[in-house]
């Protein structure tokens, strides 16, 4: 519901920006018979930036409180709270440049030329960088997220004090404009929304798992018991054996969210229910450590990078992890896999002094990390291209990690 509510005001915001854009001068030529367009137009197109403003402050609030409560901001809150200002101050610029442009035709001085380049190069700018600064939106600390508001305010009121100006003081013979052609902004706007949309689901389809999980649940519930209701399930420290289910030899259990895992230990609350296996590289079939293998090249390898202390440790990740909203983990013999709508976005094993994670990442930040960090890899076991592996020694710093895993989420969860 929340996310409907927020793309359903992101949608509103789009149809009355892409009208403020659009002069008002002479609404009878598209059939309106509304003089009271014409006559408040300034005030109107004011009223609806503030609208986007408070639109803006109302989701910054709420991702501030994500960020703090929750470790994270999902991304259709920060869509939210960044898109209708910004939108907004595009609008009002290019409604700004058309009126400067009609004050030119009148009075074709290198003063209102300069003036007119003013306005169209603001405009470019803002549709250029605004994305690249908007993609940041949802990463940043809860202090550069209300400066980066701010900002974009200021940017909004500017821009419209400005055109207010010109439009008061400067423009004459405003009604005799012809803007027939100029609904054509309205319906541009619209429709660049929309090819947005369809391009950031295509994009949140390519971080899916290939296989389709509802159908292979579907298939194999045929021959499993039903789940019990939560209402009925009770919680207990001490495993109750007829509900592990039993996969190539292995113990596999899904654990409910009131249970804690320890990792040394098993204390946890198995369901039936049927989860995907994420097929990762074969280091993560591993039950025993390779400090437990001196014959190994890798134990002469990795030891000297044994010695940092892990932050965070290999419980405090789960335990953040399960702290996320719609999360469920499945504990097997070797690895911890979580999902997010039943579909996976993690995996990590615990080798004691060090430990391993699996995860989804968009393919371009995923090389930046190989790049950067040298125990990060790319998963070669998955038939999903976006699935990157980290042996963790204590040298990747604790805030990446986090930013992993909280990218990860998103990924499936967007």
């Amino acid at each position: 519901m929340k996310k409907f509510f927020g793309n359903f005001l992101i949608f509103i915001s789009v149809l009355l920006v892409s009208l403020a854009a659009v002069p008002w001068n002479d609404p009878a030529q598209w059939g309106l018979s509304l003089p009271i367009l014409t006559t408040y137009e300034m005030y109107i197109k004011g009223g609806i930036g503030v609208l986007t403003i408070l639109i803006g402050i109302i989701y910054l609030i709420i991702t501030n409180s994500e960020s703090t409560n929750l470790g994270y901001v999902n991304q259709n809150s920060a869509r939210a709270a960044y898109l209708p200002v910004y939108i907004f101050s595009i609008a009002i610029l290019v409604y700004g440049g058309l009126l400067n442009y009609y004050i030119y035709l009148q009075n074709s001085s290198t003063t209102n030329l300069l003036v007119l380049g003013f306005f169209g190069v603001i405009a470019l700018s803002l549709i250029a960088f605004g994305h690249l600064l908007g993609s940041n939106f949802q990463m940043e600390s809860n202090g550069k997220r209300i400066a980066h508001f701010i900002l974009l305010i200021e940017i909004a009121l500017l821009s419209a004090g400005l055109t207010y100006w010109f439009y008061t003081y400067k423009l004459t013979n405003y009604a005799s404009f012809g803007t027939y052609y100029l609904a054509l902004i309205a319906a541009g706007g619209i429709l660049f929304y929309i090819i947005h949309i369809v391009i950031a689901s295509v994009h949140s389809k390519r971080s899916e798992e290939i296989e389709e999980l509802e159908e292979e649940m579907a298939e194999q519930s045929e021959d499993k018991p039903k789940p019990e209701k939560k209402a009925t399930k009770k919680v207990t420290n001490e495993p109750t054996k007829k509900q592990v289910a039993t996969k190539d030899g292995k113990r596999t259990m899904i654990v409910s969210n009131q249970q804690t895992i320890v990792s040394s230990e098993s204390n946890i609350d198995p369901t039936n229910m049927i989860y995907e296996d994420v097929h990762v590289d074969p280091e993560f079939t591993k039950t025993t450590a390779p400090t437990n293998q001196p014959n190994s090249i890798e134990y002469y390898i990795e030891k000297p990078k044994m010695f940092k202390p892990l932050d965070p440790t290999f419980d405090e990740l789960v335990q953040s992890v399960r702290e996320m909203p719609n999360v469920v983990t499945k504990l097997d013999d070797d690895r911890i896999t979580f999902y997010v709508d039943r579909k996976p976005f993690l995996v990590l094993m615990n080798f004691g002094n060090y430990y391993r994670m699996a995860f989804k990442y968009d393919l371009e930040k995923g090389i930046r990390l190989i790049i950067k960090y040298p125990t990060i890899s790319k998963n070669k076991s998955t038939r999903d291209e976006l699935w990157f592996k980290a042996n963790n020694y204590g040298d990747i710093p604790k805030d990446v990690i986090y930013q992993i895993i909280k990218y990860s989420y998103n990924n499936v969860n967007a």
